[in-house]
């Protein structure tokens, strides 16, 4: 038999019972915290149940949890995405009060930002509704354009305080599409790198010498064999 959804009211009390347990948002998966991990839901189902009125599993929880999780970052995405957006052409996303509370608890991991090791600690981080203002790169242009500009004149003051406004030529800023890029210089090795490669030039060197000493005696020693023979 198919299990009744929960409710709004149920599931802010779900989270309530999760963020008292600490142990089920920490990243360690050793045994230790599994066995911790499979305590803590077992608790919260018992909880549950019995302020529902109706048996939950701790796997049916914490199946709604993860649901929870996957909901809570792809909202996050989506904001973030928005809030890239200029001028006009942004959505409406609508406030959710149980996605806020899993993306708080979640901490960095639901935002999408660096984390640092050791999971869910707490650190700086830059809030999911931050508006990233982006630089409108101008195009290349072959000549300057007149641009007409309100400038503050000593005989008359701006023109939106009723003094004059002229038409002058101003030079816009060129941005180029491929911006410098300074060439890495050929860093010089360092003495103790010189020191290490003739080291091993001089021992390399010192071994073929000594391998000819050996095979040496045991030309002369065959040449004499051959020449009995010869006799």
């Amino acid at each position: 038999m198919k299990t009744r959804a929960l409710g709004k009211d149920e599931i802010l009390f779900l989270l309530d019972l999760i963020s008292k347990q600490k142990v089920i948002t920490t990243k360690a998966t050793n045994a230790t915290n599994n066995k911790l991990k499979e305590e803590a839901w077992k608790s919260i189902a018992q909880e549950f149940s019995a302020m529902a009125g109706e048996l939950r599993r701790p796997e049916q929880l914490r199946l709604k949890w993860e649901n929870l999780k996957k909901s809570s970052r792809k909202r996050n995405a989506l904001i973030r995405q928005n809030n890239l957006k200029t001028g006009g052409g942004k959505m409406y996303i609508p406030p959710d009060e149980a996605l806020d509370r899993v993306t708080s608890m979640l901490g960095a991991t639901c935002t999408g930002f660096t984390v640092e090791f050791g999971g869910d600690g707490e650190s700086e981080m830059i809030p999911p509704d931050a508006v990233v203002e982006l630089m409108d790169l101008q195009p290349l242009l072959e000549h300057s354009e007149a641009v007409t500009s309100d400038l503050v004149m000593e005989d008359g003051g701006s023109a939106e305080c009723g003094g004059n406004s002229e038409k002058i030529f101003t030079p816009k800023r060129f941005t180029f599409n491929n911006p410098y890029k300074p060439l890495k210089k050929r860093q010089k090795p360092s003495e103790e790198l010189l020191r290490a490669q003739i080291s091993k030039e001089l021992a390399m060197a010192a071994y073929f010498e000594a391998k000819t000493e050996v095979v040496k005696p045991e030309k002369v020693k065959l040449q004499l064999e051959i020449e009995k023979l010869n006799k």
